[in-house]
């Protein structure tokens, strides 16, 4: 868990610096660190199943959250605490002899540590993938209607299909009328970063496949021992990695990432070249397992 929050940091700051100078100016400097905070910490004290899990098992948990966004409101609200002990210590003079407390709060006002816990919550709320396919048509609705803005501004009024607005949109989105894009764009982001394993450099996104696939296979064990229902992708029995890999990137990673570069142009040869790169290996191994063995 702790190596997958690193990966993530790292991967929500080398999809932040893709963006470049108009990412820079489109958010201020505590949005940057928030976002960056939420990803160390969207995952804390995760337990190694998923919402499925929690929710058919009626944990605490699940009953707790009333079964909506289970692991990510205990996130969420594990990170609050944190923060707030870290602000407790602030403001009891004893920052001297805690390095943690100085190093994350910093000299924050209590408003700016107040707008750090909303963005930090709005962002690891994001990362629940049952919201994925609703939350990807709301930002792509919005990041249409700054599209045709802008190419309507290109044109002189005139809308035309043949502009391509992809390398004005963050220099945009801080507009009035696209509000809603703006306070999406980086918890999206963050989403975005952690399911970007299919991405990686090949090596390490095969690893990463597998190590996911290990802890569902945990589950399913654990949910069969139970006698729970066991969870999509999760029986060792039935689950083909190969094509398990192939469905998820085609339909879940592809689409997703095809929409950040759309408003990170940069991203298109680096991110999405190594993604079909990964996804011709998956579809490789998933063309040896449909190949009928000799009886």
């Amino acid at each position: 868990n702790n190596i997958h929050a690193a990966d993530v940091i790292q991967s929500t700051h080398a999809l932040i610096q893709m963006g470049g100078q108009d990412m820079a100016l489109a958010y201020t400097p505590l949005e940057m660190y928030s976002i960056l905070l939420a990803a160390a910490m969207h995952d804390v004290k995760h337990p190694g199943n998923n919402n499925n899990y929690e929710i058919n098992k009626m944990s605490e948990l699940s009953l707790r959250y009333n079964d909506n966004s289970v692991l990510e409101n205990m996130h969420a609200s594990r990170a609050s605490h944190l923060l707030h002990g870290l602000e407790e210590k602030n403001n009891g003079g004893v920052v001297g002899n805690d390095c943690c407390a100085a190093g994350i709060l910093g000299s924050m006002t209590k408003t700016q540590q107040k707008m750090l816990r909303t963005s930090l919550i709005r962002s690891i709320l994001s990362t629940d993938m049952s919201r994925h396919f609703s939350e990807i048509a709301k930002v792509t609705r919005h990041v249409e209607a700054l599209e045709d803005d802008i190419i309507e501004d290109n044109n002189g009024g005139k809308s035309s299909s043949s502009s391509s607005p992809s390398a004005n949109i963050l220099t945009r989105i801080n507009g009035d009328k696209h509000v809603k894009l703006r306070e999406k764009f980086l918890p999206f982001l963050l989403h975005m970063a952690d399911i970007s394993n299919p991405t990686k450099p090949h090596a390490v996104s095969v690893e990463w496949a597998r190590a996911v696939y290990d802890e569902f296979f945990l589950q399913g064990d654990r949910e069969a021992a139970e006698e729970l229902p066991i969870s999509p992708l999760c029986d060792r029995t039935t689950t083909n990695l190969p094509e398990a890999q192939v469905g998820f990137m085609n339909y879940v990673v592809k689409p997703a990432f095809l929409l950040l570069a759309r408003c990170i142009p940069n991203m298109e040869r680096v991110v999405i070249g190594q993604l079909e790169e990964n996804f011709m290996y998956w579809m490789k191994e998933k063309g040896k397992d449909d190949q009928p063995t000799d009886s």
